[in-house]
């Protein structure tokens, strides 16, 4: 047994390091481990049922109660009994301030008839205690304690004192204007992302819950996170009450499933205040609400969006690249074939410019040819006849018995000494004897066939060469034209 007793004594401590919100347990010991209770009780010292001590004074007044110790060792046992200060521990539980720190509100107002008791084994004492409320004590609720705990000081093997304490809680509401008032502070949240890409993932959200009132309350709190336009992506109840003491505050922490992680989210915390325990008195309930953003991002996700980004990126770009230089290709086509364009209607201009001045040049001499030909008139006459003259010749012999017929042709004559001086006259032709003019009697005037007579003018046959290769030319010119307009617009087309 003896081996077992370090042991014993470290859950022993474990077991009394937390207040109970009631009677204190008795704790199971051998015979030389403290085991006490402690509960409250009435004025014959017995216990009364009540768990804890919810008192109500003005300020001035002073309460009397009683609580009702046991010892539960097998020996007879020394406890010290004194008043604490009670307040909220960070995680919200109910604790009291140690023996060694002297107390400043409730613990203070605590007045033990004897601040140590001798208990036989197993058995219990009655003490009664005292709160004197000061005059100055301000409304409102005023935490503590009635501590219980062992005299003699227990050492550990490795020189740890060990403070055992067992308590009752003792709260006292000075009457006046009570305030509730609950607040919510510090919200923050963490989203833990999953491996999985776009995966749904627990969210912490950590909020902080602040007492500014004068009373105590009961929170209510209430965790839900929402996404964009206010969807609700998770929430979660409260599995349990919080008692918030006045001036007093806790951190809770808040683990949500299942949160899908659109990019930016919002935690919301709301806390409702349930009640405020103590003397039965008309307490309005308040509550508050508190809200942050949390960036929830599927990383995993990210980087593939982001891979996905970067591929199509490099696609586009390599497309425009390609697109680029195609167009710079049929840009540099084009401006060649313009090139060739321009050429080729200067060249037509050129030819066109060319078959005009040559046709021009055509024209012109045509024309002049046309202009300068002489007409077919005789001169010195007045109608533009032509007189011709036979010279004088021999006769010609006829044969016995044959007629001769005039010739039906044109004769060679010879022009009129008057109208050509200089041209000689001519011989027989045709066998035919030509009389001269001097010789004929009286002017009976020429022969009929013997006088010619200008008809119609006409164009001679160099006039009608001048007048094709004008035409000719005139072709050629409008079929260089011609080509020259159908290479411009085909031109055109291609551009």
């Amino acid at each position: 047994m003896a081996a077992h007793r370090p042991l014993l004594a470290a859950a022993v401590l474990a077991l009394t390091a937390f207040l109970t919100l009631g009677a204190a347990p008795a704790a199971l010991a051998d015979d030389t481990a403290a085991a006490w209770a402690v509960t409250p009780a009435d004025s014959a010292g017995a216990a009364d049922g009540r768990t804890r001590f919810e008192l109500a004074a003005a300020a001035g007044e002073t309460v009397e109660e009683h609580v009702l110790i046991t010892n539960s060792s097998t020996v007879e046992r020394e406890f010290a009994v004194y008043g604490a200060d009670g307040f909220n521990t960070p995680s919200g539980g109910y604790d009291l301030s140690p023996a060694a720190q002297l107390p400043t509100d409730l613990g203070a107002w605590v007045t033990v008839a004897s601040p140590t008791v001798t208990i036989p084994p197993l058995a219990t004492a009655s003490l009664a205690f005292t709160v004197a409320v000061p005059a100055e004590a301000s409304p409102g609720d005023h935490p503590g304690g009635i501590v219980v705990s062992p005299v003699q000081t227990q050492v550990t093997s490795a020189g740890v004192l060990i403070d055992t304490r067992v308590a009752v809680r003792l709260n006292l509401r000075v009457a006046g204007e009570l305030a509730p008032a609950l607040e919510v502070r510090e919200v923050s949240g963490t989203f833990d992302a999953s491996l999985v890409p776009f995966a749904s993932a627990p969210m912490t959200v950590t909020y902080e819950v602040v007492n500014t009132g004068n009373v105590k309350v009961v929170g209510v709190p209430r965790v839900r996170v929402t996404g964009p336009f206010g969807r609700t992506l998770a929430s979660l109840d409260a599995e349990q009450t919080r008692e918030v003491l006045p001036g007093d505050s806790f951190t809770v922490v808040s683990v949500l499933e299942g949160v899908e992680p659109l990019g930016v989210s919002t935690a919301v915390v709301d806390v409702d205040m349930a009640a405020a325990p103590g003397p039965d008195t008309e307490i309005p309930l308040v509550s508050s609400t508190a809200r942050t953003t949390v960036l929830s991002v599927s990383w995993t996700g990210l980087a593939l969006v982001v891979l996905v980004a970067a591929t199509v990126w490099y696609l586009v770009r390599r497309t425009r690249r390609r697109r680029r230089g195609g167009a710079e290709h049929w840009e540099r086509m084009v401006a060649e074939t313009r090139r060739e364009i321009e050429t080729a209607s200067a060249q037509g201009t050129r030819a066109l410019g060319a078959g005009l001045v040559v046709l021009a040049v055509l024209a012109l001499t045509a024309a002049a040819a046309i202009t300068i030909a002489p007409p077919a008139v005789a001169a010195g006459t007045d109608d533009g006849s032509l007189t011709l003259t036979v010279p004088p010749g021999t006769t010609p012999t006829v044969p016995p018995g044959t007629t001769q017929k005039p010739s039906s042709g044109p004769r060679r004559a010879a022009v009129s000494p008057s109208a050509a001086p200089d041209l000689a006259a001519p011989g027989p032709a045709g066998g035919a004897e030509v009389i001269p003019a001097a010789d004929v009697g009286a002017d009976p005037g020429p022969a009929p066939d013997l006088v010619w007579t200008a008809g119609a003018r006409r164009w001679t046959p160099v006039q009608w060469t001048l007048l094709g290769l004008g035409a000719a030319g005139a072709l050629a010119a409008l079929a260089l034209a011609a080509r020259a307009i159908a290479r411009a617009n085909g031109a055109g087309g291609v551009s």
